[in-house]
């Protein structure tokens, strides 16, 4: 029996937006690194559908790994175990919905993809993006240009 899940909701289209969001993460405290072609720690050593990956984001703090393998579409997926509940412990965040449970196991790392992602995309197009962090916590991005 497979432990992995495979998060098909958030795809990762910027392998820099990832790195920057990997990289900051860390600044942060977090212990968090990304690493090219390698094995994702899993449950099982020939875990189903967590072998050789793009990148793995190595999670000392967690019993297993995030393994991104890349798609058709030229995004990546992420696909990582969830047992015992350590990935989420470390990268966790609420669900906003019951539906979003297993995405927001990994809600960290994706929210701070997301922000970077954006800010990237924003800065291509010609766009001043400046971020807001606010007392609650939450990140409000503010972007200002001819081009909007």
């Amino acid at each position: 029996m497979s432990h992995t899940t495979a998060i098909k909701a958030v795809k990762i289209q910027s392998v820099s937006a990832l790195r920057s969001a990997i990289a900051e993460m860390a600044q942060k405290g977090m212990q968090i690194s990304l690493k090219e072609n390698a094995h994702p720690r899993a449950y099982f050593n020939n875990q189903a559908g967590m072998g050789l990956a793009d990148f793995v984001v190595e999670i000392p703090g967690a019993k297993y790994d995030v393994g991104l393998y890349k798609q058709e579409d030229g995004s990546y997926e992420a696909r990582t175990d969830y047992y015992g509940g350590t990935v989420a412990q470390v990268l966790g965040a609420t669900p906003t919905k019951p539906e979003y449970a297993d995405q927001a196991k990994m809600g960290k790392l994706f929210q701070m993809y997301g922000i970077h992602a954006a800010l990237e995309t924003a800065r291509r197009k010609g766009l001043t993006a400046r971020r807001i962090e606010k007392a609650d916590g939450t990140i409000q991005l503010e972007l200002t240009g001819a081009n909007l």
